[in-house]
């Protein structure tokens, strides 16, 4: 019985959610649909450093943040939910054998496949090692593993199977849909989740008090990228060409906005079908825009394929992409129109620290490669999930409370800093693409830490 009750209530997360993205592609009267979210820094009267420790959403800069010289009368996203519910004082779990965490994985045969098993690799690793430091008398860690499927709604119920199992807590997943609906299903079952992959801008907008995301999404992508294009290069006419899918939308939604808060709204933002190998009338478009710079989004392969067709096409403008570029697929396909490309990435994959070459050398002989972000933040979320449950003790509430608290965390990736929306706002590095290989630049200073917007 109350697995079918959970079940249900799978199926009806799935389904608001589904609803919720229905009503986000309608129009709200009066109000821009990217005018919604975005509250201005929080400014409260009298108040030491302490009260407004997360006085951003997502570290977004002051001069990018919606109707900043207007007082709101309600701000939200920089103040973290509490959760008032029982649980803290439950007796542990009788008879346990191990202790137990889910991974929910994207399916295999999609398109974010071999991310997903990438970052399952570092998550192995990290359970790998964690169990090896085990003392006498300490459980070992268990890893219960699930893949989603396309099917609208598996990983509600997967994250049911979760609650069945008796897991502790749960990692991933990429897909922004997916994770969306385990999250809701994580706040009933009570389990926390610590999210490793999922760029979604959206997800953490929810303001769940269940969800810890250590990747870096793309709405800090896009203030970056939109500081790096209008600000650094002087760009004037620029060009979105993404991906037609959610994540291509939710992906340069910000940057959009952010360009024409800036006073540069795009002179063209333009859709592709993921596997397009041609795209004649979006290109035509495009040239005759004149553009001095060209955003892309979408799959690795895509990209480039089109970057060549837009050399081919005697278009000048400069490349600018997201994260992705970074992956063999775009060099591959875009050949030489790739050479001058900048992107936005999370740090630089040839840095030389002790934690990061370790790690390096480690995950290399375990798996035959070398690591990149997604086994890289797989493997910091494991050890941060371990981390809690060693700390708090066989306890979901008690564990929920030691990761919803954290202020910063290092892991192999680096220093984290977490916001208000519980989300990694570490600074971006920059990384262009030149004779043949990526060049990083170090992430520059955050805009902003603590304080006060200062209103013009």
């Amino acid at each position: 019985m109350r697995r079918a009750s959970l079940m249900l209530l799978g199926w009806l997360c799935g389904t608001l959610v589904a609803w919720g993205a229905y009503l986000e592609r309608q129009p709200s009267a009066g109000v821009a649909p990217d005018e919604r979210t975005l509250p201005p820094g929080a400014q409260p009267a009298a108040a030491s450093p302490a009260d407004f420790a997360y006085p951003y959403y997502g570290n977004t800069p002051p001069e990018m943040i919606p109707f900043r010289e207007i007082e709101p009368h309600a701000r939200y996203w920089i103040e973290r939910l509490p959760f008032r519910g029982p649980g803290h004082d439950y007796p542990d779990p009788p008879d346990l054998k191990s202790l137990r965490v889910g991974l929910l994985s994207p399916a295999a045969y999609g398109p974010e496949g071999a991310r997903g098993q990438r970052t399952r690799h570092g998550v192995l690793l990290a359970f790998e090692e964690a169990n090896a430091r085990r003392g006498p008398g300490q459980l070992p860690f268990e890893l219960v593993e699930r893949e989603d499927s396309p099917l609208w709604g598996s990983a509600a119920n997967i994250a049911v199977e979760f609650a069945d199992e008796q897991v502790l807590g749960f990692l991933g997943t990429i897909d922004g849909d997916a994770t969306h609906v385990a999250l809701r299903v994580a706040l009933k079952i009570e389990t926390y989740m610590i999210n490793t992959s999922d760029p979604d801008p959206t997800l953490t907008e929810t303001q769940i008090p269940w969800l810890t995301r250590v990747f870096p999404d793309d709405r800090q992508q896009g203030f970056r990228l939109a500081d790096l294009v209008v600000r650094q290069h002087q760009c004037q006419r620029i060009v979105v060409f993404r991906e037609s899918s959610r994540p291509g939308r939710v992906g340069v939604m910000h940057f959009v906005n952010y360009i024409r808060r800036l006073g540069v709204p795009p002179v063209q933002h333009l859709f592709f079908k993921p596997g397009d190998q041609q795209i004649s009338t979006q290109l035509e478009a495009i040239k005759a825009a004149n553009p001095d710079a060209v955003l892309f989004y979408g799959q690795p392969e895509d990209v480039g394929r089109f970057a060549a067709q837009f050399r081919a096409a005697g278009i000048t403008a400069r490349f600018f992409g997201f994260d992705r570029l970074m992956e063999e697929g775009f060099q591959t396909h875009a050949g030489p129109a790739a050479e001058g490309t900048t992107i936005t990435y999370f740090f630089d994959l040839n840095r030389t620290d002790p934690p990061w070459v370790d790690f390096t050398a480690r995950f290399e002989k375990r798996f035959g490669v070398k690591p990149d972000i997604y086994a890289a933040y797989g493997y910091d979320g494991a050890n941060l999930m371990m981390e809690a449950i060693d700390h708090a003790g066989p306890n979901r509430f008690r564990i929920r409370d030691y990761l919803a608290n954290l202020d910063e965390w290092s892991g192999v990736t680096g220093p984290m800093k977490f916001d208000g929306r519980w989300d990694n706002i570490a600074p971006f590095a920059i990384a262009k693409f030149r004779e043949g290989q990526w060049h990083f630049e170090p992430p520059s200073a955050q805009p902003h830490s603590t304080g006060p917007l200062s209103r013009n």
